[in-house]
């Protein structure tokens, strides 16, 4: 394959799933909901005890921890989550679903299933979505397999130059 057939159904694909995730979550959001609060609903329905640590989510959401924090409190004054510290250790804190919480992940649930069987079945046969899952699978696997080998083998730290301060001492004042 030339490079730019390459280039042209790589860029196909990436701009179909994003604008279909777009239509399939603009229900969720016609509903009521942001995206960014359904994201975050959906990986607490479906983790054990609905519940996760708070650093853990803001990954996924590719967010900072800082403005997972954020959204956290605004969730929260909806009464839609729960901040807990962990018992086992005091610098996790997990977020976890409450029951109304659990009843607005679950009906924002439904309603992503229905757009995407509107918006993915209707459009696409289920074998073509299980080969193309499938296809998705072996990229995630091989991207999975490099973070993997980079906590394995971390990078040697970059070398500083030799006329450049180090900022993380203090400076001794001359004649100390």
């Amino acid at each position: 394959m030339s490079d730019e057939d390459l280039l042209a159904n790589w860029e196909l694909i990436t701009r179909a799933v994003v604008r279909t995730q777009e239509r399939v979550l603009n229900r969720i959001e016609v509903g009521g909901l942001s995206s960014l609060w359904f994201a975050a609903l959906h990986l607490l329905l479906r983790s054990s005890e609905h519940r996760l640590p708070m650093s853990h989510l803001a990954r996924e959401l590719s967010i900072t921890t800082g403005g997972f924090t954020k959204l956290a409190d605004r969730m929260g004054q909806e009464g839609l989550i729960d901040r807990r510290n962990s018992s086992g250790d005091r610098r996790v804190v997990y977020a976890a679903l409450t029951e109304e919480g659990l009843r607005v992940a679950r009906r924002s649930e439904r309603q992503y299933k229905a757009a995407l069987r509107e918006h993915v079945l209707e459009v696409l046969t289920a074998e073509k979505l299980v080969g193309l899952a499938e296809s998705a699978g072996v990229l995630d696997g091989a991207a999975w397999a490099d973070i993997a080998e980079e906590v394995r083998t971390p990078a040697a730290a970059p070398q500083r130059s030799a006329g450049l301060p180090d900022r993380r001492r203090r400076p001794v004042p001359d004649g100390a």
